[in-house]
């Protein structure tokens, strides 16, 4: 039963990360608010359901709903097909702190491109899993900043190459990171 509960909660998050990507439309279930008190609870049971403590469980939770889903990733999703960046792209970028990071890491005439915004990506989503990791005593949770920005990189690479005709690479890439934290939180 227990792998069962734990592949519906990676189909869960799956749905869940595309309807927190969508945007709000006025609705009241569109609402940000709504939408993270949905993951809240849902992740706080899972996570209780599988034998982790409340005290773990409440931790691991907020950390994975205000750290690793919350902050904004705006600034790099498009993997640099948005050419460079104006004024305000560029303050998103600058705002984080790992941007240092990829600034210290990558040449500057490399910066904004396809290989920083992959880093970009990855350090945004690693440094919660990080977190995670350690909070659930998971290591297969250390993978989930890799295969955010991998899904990415697959999602608009697919949609370059004409894979997709229902939905947009960041689409694709936000069921497919949802998918995976989704399983890697569950099988801890």
């Amino acid at each position: 039963m227990k792998y069962i509960i734990g592949f519906l909660f990676a189909i869960y998050s799956s749905i869940w990360r595309r309807w927190k990507g969508d945007g709000s439309d006025g609705k009241w279930y569109n609402h940000k608010l709504v939408k993270m008190a949905v993951n809240l609870i849902t992740t706080f049971c899972l996570l209780l359901y599988i034998g982790k403590g409340w005290i773990i469980s409440l931790i691991a939770t907020l950390v994975y709903q205000f750290l690793y889903w919350t902050q904004a990733i705006g600034a790099a999703r498009d993997m640099a097909r948005g050419g460079k960046p104006d004024e305000v792209m560029l303050k998103r970028y600058k705002e984080k702190f790992w941007n240092k990071w990829c600034e210290w890491l990558v040449p500057k005439d490399a910066w904004y491109g396809y290989f920083y915004d992959f880093l970009w990506l990855f350090f945004r989503y690693e440094l919660p899993s990080i977190l995670i990791s350690i909070i659930l005593l998971n290591p297969w949770f250390l993978l989930a900043g890799l295969i955010a920005s991998l899904s990415y990189v697959f999602g608009w690479s697919m949609q370059e190459h004409g894979e997709l005709k229902k939905i947009c690479g960041t689409e694709l890439a936000e069921y497919l990171n949802g998918f995976f934290a989704g399983l890697f939180m569950a099988f801890c």
